[in-house]
């Protein structure tokens, strides 16, 4: 059908070319909701595409070439969005900085990298002024929310206006570099990791093929961009199925469960640590209200039911949760089987995946109408597995980095 990820997907498999169609599909479809001073601003497919095209076009005049790393230190909004696809579409590389590492270790990846173009919100400043002199030679481009731009430095919508009228744009294929994202380091120094254009479309189109997208779907970002599973399952594949991402004012619980409900949100993205969080604040709020026993009695009768009567056994804690949530997408960490259980009694989905950021990052998923807790699911579409005599686990496919 129109729309569909069979019909925008077809190659050159490259982000530019999907943003691109997507505008072409949904022009006038928001495709993010940001509140960065508690104020709501909306951006269409539209808007995104022009916007990340005016970037890329600013970035080839900047001097930009294929290969060269273009770092964010950013919080997820929509000019980070337009990074995400205007940075390739010129050539280059999108290294998006980890903001829950320390200053050493940022600039330890900033230098490593070799990062040339340094675009950094406003209010992450005193974080960028404690690692920028460790890196050599760089442009710092500056996004600002409200505030002034120190002297010195370019501001971001500046900038982005030197990419008005005809320049031209390097031809990308599927084989160029597309994304940087470095490894957590735990066994030494974090290493970078290339992955293509390929690479990362070909994984959206095997998240896809599992896990199906709709139009009305609006999904709410809570990692952070820099994480690879952010940047697949709550960036890219909500986009090619032309649905909303919400970014949130803050990730204090109760503003999260306030955007639910506002942003009338269908499936979250997120680490198993939120998950046990979030149904820790809907435990505490039961047993405050003395309700303990009757909520273990309601939980033996939805284990009972099909999922749609389950959700009206427990129709208070879905308005809670603005009444709207499908399913969670699980990864980064292990899950608990009866964690996962207990969502599956209020009637809500939660997939559990597996892959790592070498992978693009998913390498296996459940799907809606195929779970099992324990387990990390099916292997992608695409992708071959097989377990080594040691227990190691071996992978193969486009999604691969080089």
């Amino acid at each position: 059908m129109a729309g569909s990820v069979a019909t925008i997907m077809d190659y050159p498999l490259t982000l530019n070319h999907l943003l691109t169609r997507m505008k072409d599909v949904y022009p006038t479809q928001e495709v993010v909701s940001q509140r960065p001073d508690k104020s709501v601003l909306r951006h269409t497919y539209a808007d995104i595409c022009d916007r990340a095209q005016k970037l890329a076009r600013a970035l080839v005049k900047a001097g930009v070439k294929k290969g060269d790393r273009v770092a964010t230190l950013a919080w997820n909004h929509a000019s980070h969005l337009e990074c995400y696809y205007g940075i390739p579409a010129a050539g280059g590389v999108m290294h998006t900085l980890n903001l829950r590492l320390g200053p050493a270790d940022i600039g330890y990846i900033a230098t490593h990298a070799d990062d040339r173009i340094v675009i950094v919100d406003d209010v992450l400043l005193p974080l960028y002024d404690q690692f920028k002199d460790r890196m050599p030679e760089h442009r710092t481009i500056v996004i600002p929310f409200g505030g002034d731009v120190p002297e010195g430095m370019e501001s971001y919508e500046d900038f982005l206006e030197t990419g008005a009228g005809d320049i031209a744009l390097p031809a990308i294929d599927e084989t160029d570099g597309c994304a940087m994202c470095y490894t957590s380091g735990t066994t030494g120094d974090p290493k970078g990791v290339m992955l293509t254009q390929g690479n990362i479309l070909s994984n959206v189109l095997g998240a896809v093929g599992a896990v199906p997208i709709r139009p009305s779907d609006r999904l709410l970002s809570l990692m952070p961009l820099s994480h690879m599973l952010e940047q697949t399952g709550g960036l890219l594949v909500p986009l090619s199925g032309g649905a909303t991402v919400v970014y949130p004012v803050s990730r204090q619980p109760t503003v999260i469960f306030k955007t639910l409900r506002a942003n009338r949100i269908t499936n979250v993205v997120l680490v198993p640590q939120a998950l046990q969080l979030f149904m820790n604040g809907i435990e505490r709020q039961v047993s405050a209200r003395g309700k303990d026993r009757q909520w273990r009695l309601l939980q033996g009768v939805a284990s009972k039911l099909p999922m749609a009567m389950r959700r009206l056994l427990f129709r208070p804690v879905h308005k809670q949760l603005g009444g709207h949530v499908r399913f969670f997408m699980s990864g980064g960490a292990y899950l608990d089987p009866e964690l996962q259980r207990k969502w599956g009694t209020l009637g809500i989905r939660v997939m559990q995946g597996y892959g790592t950021t070498e992978t693009s990052p998913v390498i296996t998923t459940n799907s809606l109408d195929q779970q099992r807790p324990g387990s990390v699911g099916r292997v992608l579409d695409g992708q071959e597995v097989r377990i080594a005599d040691d227990g190691e686990v071996l992978t193969r496919g486009p999604n691969v980095t080089q």
